[in-house]
């Protein structure tokens, strides 16, 4: 009887166990949470909607419901002109950026002009109606922000003022010229970066609705920079419009090192790039250079010793008054200390990047600081970059040596798991018991194994969820753009094409970057040197050598050792670079002239480079609107 009753029992674990229930289900889902994740356990978090429709959280609304002029307040939401007195403004807005100006005796200092004409338009306008002086320079913080200037500096020239000082970093200019503001590491895959910039800043999301963006949408227009005329270099003073005026270039750092800092001693005033309206953000989600926060804290420790009065950052609510600096400027620091103390303390006690994520949580008393909120980026992606930076990307477990495929890990799970119908069963359980995360990782699986639009569905549906729960506006646009593209709303570029304007100031660069193009297997025993010419002396050169190709620089090596040459202009190589033609399809139009070697060659040469931008099959290159793309007639 006793070994009939636990054979019976051991058949029933069994059943469930291999079947899999939903009795077991709820149980793994309710029960097994370890760490809190704000998107777990969160169906009853009631969501509201702002004016224009935008669902979002309880802690969204309430930051968004506060004055302009509260003191609550780390960075504007509505357009505002604050005045700190000593001929000293600030304008806020929706933008991301905000755009200073200094009164002087016959004159205007503007400091940003926002990243588009949009934003400059109305910054400049705001500054008209408090002032009728002609501006005389524009700085630029850095290169970010400087897509306003040629809105200003037209609207200058229609009252008569040609003489703008244009005042940056001495690197502005090139830096602009090779990616338009957003520098990769390598810049061969800067169309990438530029790709995941649109996607992190809202550019998928409509002006009303549920999806709706609502803060920090950045609308890049490259055609509205305007080269610096006065580069300054660190310590250098100038005085314009009656005003006495120091320039720091080194030390300064954050986001970028290309940064120009303002010290006004008349004013005891400081216009800087370096603190921001919300937690500083160590890691961007669209990737870039390591943001190391020691670099950050000395810039923060360089204000501080400057001891001003007055603050007037790029991204938060201007202040005045040395106690209030000062103690803003501590907790902004202290932030910044505290996570990288809290993340080398975790790696110290062997944790990985994941674990990280949820070991580094700020104390309650530096989340009373307005600058030091949540609403930029989410503070959990940064203690893994640390730990990147740091180590690179194995995080000590040797299981993980030799991964799966994403593809076929996906196939496995949802096997083991008992099959897509059941995977589905499981996933919608999650999101009906608000287990938003973990429905998307099972939907993430589905949809690897089979893109059916029931499967793409039900990962939109968390990820909508996500997004509208996110503080971070970074992270609801990454969760809500995914979310509309999952149902056929929007179609997201993974790679933004070339503009005319960056190949014809830096077409060496976009040659080199077309090397990495090669296809192995094609070009297997092929060795050809192609110049490629310019004109007016500007000739490059691509060495193929079986699977490798050299970039060639040296003219007296190009006409030494070529073996083929193109002639052709830098509108015609934009085009090329961006697989709007082939080199057979332009030698047809006369747009590439046959200098060495036959066109057979040619073509044969060229075909050793794959298509990157697959213009036919790929609709999300033909959404970017926002951008001059070189399908564009100019």
């Amino acid at each position: 009887m006793k070994v009939g009753f636990l054979v019976f029992i051991l058949c029933a674990i069994s059943f469930f166990v291999g079947r899999g229930t939903s009795f077991m289900g709820s149980a793994l889902s309710v029960n097994t949470l370890i760490y809190d994740n704000p998107m777990m356990k969160a169906k009853d978090k009631k969501l509201s909607k702002l004016d224009n429709g935008a669902l979002v959280d309880s802690e969204t609304l309430n930051y968004w419901n506060l004055s302009q002029q509260s003191e609550k307040r780390g960075s504007y939401d509505k357009l505002t002109t604050v005045n700190l007195g000593r001929g000293l403004y600030t304008i806020g807005s929706d933008s991301i950026v905000n755009s200073h100006f200094i009164i002087g005796k016959d004159g205007v200092i503007v400091y940003d002009t926002g990243d588009n004409e949009h934003d400059a338009n109305i910054f400049y306008s705001e500054m008209r109606k408090v002032t009728r002086l002609p501006v005389r320079a524009i700085i630029y913080s850095h290169e970010h922000y400087s897509l306003g200037a040629k809105s200003f500096v037209e609207q200058e020239r229609r009252r008569g003022n040609r003489n703008i000082k244009i005042i940056g970093h001495p690197n502005t200019n090139k830096v602009m010229a090779a990616s338009g503001g957003v520098e990769a590491l390598h810049p061969e895959v800067g169309g990438v970066l530029m790709a995941r910039s649109v996607e992190q800043f809202n550019l998928y999301l409509p002006d009303k609705g549920d999806d709706a963006r609502f803060k920090n949408t950045v609308i890049p227009d490259n055609n509205g920079f305007i080269p610096v005329n006065t580069p300054v270099r660190n310590g250098q003073r100038l005085t314009i419009a009656g005003v006495g005026m120091t320039f720091y270039t080194k030390g300064v750092g954050t986001d970028t090192s290309n940064q120009v800092l303002v010290h006004i001693p008349s004013k005891k005033a400081v216009l800087n790039n370096v603190m921001w309206g919300w937690f500083p953000n160590i890691y961007s989600l669209r990737g870039g250079k390591y943001r190391n926060p020691e670099e950050w804290k000395r810039s923060v420790e360089f204000i501080k010793k400057l001891n001003p009065e007055i603050l007037m950052s790029t991204h938060s609510t201007s202040i005045k008054g040395s106690d209030k600096v000062a103690q803003r400027l501590q907790n902004y620091q202290d932030g910044l200390s505290f996570v990288l103390d809290q993340t080398l303390k975790g790696i110290s006690l062997g944790m990985g990047p994941d674990e990280l994520r949820y070991f580094v949580t700020i104390p309650d008393y530096l989340k009373t600081e307005p600058t030091l909120i949540e609403n930029y980026g989410p503070l959990s992606s940064m203690p893994p970059r640390i730990y990147h930076a740091i180590f690179g990307q194995f995080n000590r477990d040797a299981t993980t040596l030799y991964k799966l495929h994403p593809d076929d890990e996906a196939k496995r799970i949802v096997l083991s798991m008992g099959g897509e119908a059941r995977v589905k069963s499981l996933a919608d359980y999650a999101y009906r018991d608000g287990d938003y995360q973990w429905s998307c990782q099972l939907a993430n699986y589905l949809v690897r194994v089979n893109k059916s639009s029931d499967n793409n569905q039900i990962k939109a549906n968390c990820l909508k969820q996500i997004g509208y729960r996110s503080l971070a506006t970074t992270a609801r646009s990454w969760a809500l753009s995914q979310a509309r593209a999952a149902e056929g709303k929007v179609a997201i570029i993974k790679n933004a094409p070339a503009t005319f304007n960056q190949v014809r100031s830096n077409a060496s660069s976009f040659v080199n970057n077309y090397r990495i193009r090669i296809n192995p297997s094609r070009a297997q025993g092929t060795e050809k040197f192609i110049a490629i010419n310019f004109g007016y002396g500007e000739k490059y050169g691509l060495h193929i050598r079986n699977a490798v190709v050299d970039f060639v620089s040296d003219r007296r090596r190009i006409d030494k050792r070529k073996d083929l040459e193109v002639h052709m202009n830098k509108d015609t190589f934009t085009k090329l670079y961006n697989n709007l033609g082939s080199v057979e399809d332009f030698i047809a139009s006369a747009d590439i002239g046959i200098e060495r070697g036959t066109k057979e060659e040619i073509v044969e040469a060229f075909s050793n480079f794959d298509v990157i931008y697959d213009w036919e099959n790929d609709p999300a290159l033909n959404t970017v609107k926002e951008r001059t793309l070189a399908s564009e007639e100019e």
